[in-house]
Order: C-alpha cells, then sequence, then structure tokens
C-alpha cells in the first residue's frame, strides 16, 4: 500500500475544473421535469458527439472542435476512450426515466455534487490511499459527510446515513469513472426505500 501521495498545485487545479463540469448536472433533474423528452435526446446527443470525438482523438490525434478542446483541458489523460461522460449521461438518464423524481434527484446530488467534493477533498488534502485504489480515505470520508449533510432534508437521517454509506461504498470501490454510472442509479434505488 502506497502510505502517501504528493500532488501539484497544477493537478489540484486541473480536478477542481473537471468536477466543476459535473455541477451543471445538477440542473438535469429540474430540466427532465420541465421537457423530459428534449433532456433525453439532449443527453442522447451529447453523448453520441463526445463518443465519436473520442474515437477520433484516438485515432487521428484530433477531436471535434468544442468537445475536443474541453476533453483536452478537462479529461484525465490517457490513450484509451474515456466514457465517463457518457457513464454520466446514462445514468442521470436511467434514473430519471426508471425512478422518481426525488430519488432521481438524490442520485443527481450524490454523483454531481459529492463526487466533485470527495475528488477535490482527496487530490488537495488526502495523503493515505485506500489499499490499491487511487481513492483516498479523506476523499471518500468527504464524499459520506457530503452525502449525509445534502440528503438530510430529503431522506431524514436514518435514509441519508443507510444512503451515503452505501453511495460511499460504490464511489470508492468504481474504477475508470463507473462510479458516474452506477451512483445516480443505485444512490436513488436505496432512497427510494426512504421517500
Amino acid at each position: 500500500m502506497q502510505a502517501y501521495k504528493s500532488t501539484t498545485n497544477f493537478e489540484v487545479k486541473w480536478e477542481l475544473k473537471r468536477k466543476l463540469l459535473h455541477l451543471p448536472g445538477l440542473l438535469v433533474p429540474f430540466l427532465y421535469a420541465w421537457q423530459p423528452h428534449a433532456l433525453l435526446v439532449a443527453l442522447a446527443l451529447i453523448s453520441a458527439l463526445y463518443y465519436f470525438s473520442e474515437l477520433a482523438r484516438l485515432k487521428k490525434g484530433k477531436s471535434f472542435p468544442l468537445l475536443g478542446y474541453l476533453g483536452e483541458k478537462l479529461s484525465r489523460p490517457s490513450s484509451h476512450l474515456d466514457l465517463a461522460p457518457i457513464y454520466l449521461a446514462v445514468g442521470l438518464g436511467i434514473s430519471l426515466l426508471f425512478l422518481p423524481f426525488k430519488a432521481a434527484l438524490v442520485g443527481t446530488l450524490l454523483v454531481c455534487f459529492c463526487d466533485a467534493v470527495a475528488a477535490v477533498t482527496g487530490i488537495q488534502w488526502g495523503r493515505r490511499r485506500i489499499f490499491v485504489l487511487k481513492k483516498t480515505y479523506l476523499g471518500s470520508f468527504a464524499f459520506f459527510i457530503s452525502a449525509f449533510l445534502s440528503l438530510l432534508l430529503l431522506l431524514g437521517w436514518p435514509g441519508a446515513l443507510v444512503t451515503a454509506l452505501v453511495a460511499t461504498l460504490v464511489e470508492t470501490f468504481s474504477i475508470e469513472g463507473i462510479d458516474n454510472l452506477l451512483l445516480p442509479i443505485l444512490g436513488g434505488l436505496v432512497a427510494q426505500l426512504f421517500l
């Protein structure tokens, strides 16, 4: 187990910018309540454009102008297909289609707000990693606390506690951005038990 990791100021700023892109996702449930079909079409189109932009990046080294710029500035550098943004769109879409509004709202809070709090906290101040994972104890603790506190009004303390605990485990042990898919769905399913 690697006990400590060092981070640079650049890494902290980069992760903060990346996670700030999640925050507009907090509007998704409200946009869905207003224009459900238009929102789902928009999520599908954005996901498809992003996917083809990523394929172009991997094949030719260049991607679509706006998506390429955002990907270059905000994605994790890699030589493989980064599916995290697509997972986010699909996770939000599934939770909105199949869960009650409040449960989908819980899932959205978990993936768009709490995940950002965890990432920034873990990179800035987290030193001890959890086993061989890229996650830190402090980042996971920050996820749990932010989830519990943000869900108190929606679920009451027992629901907030259980949902925060399950979501923290999902976020902590997820790899390669799959938490973007799982948090809105599983978090919403658990929350539904307390609504």
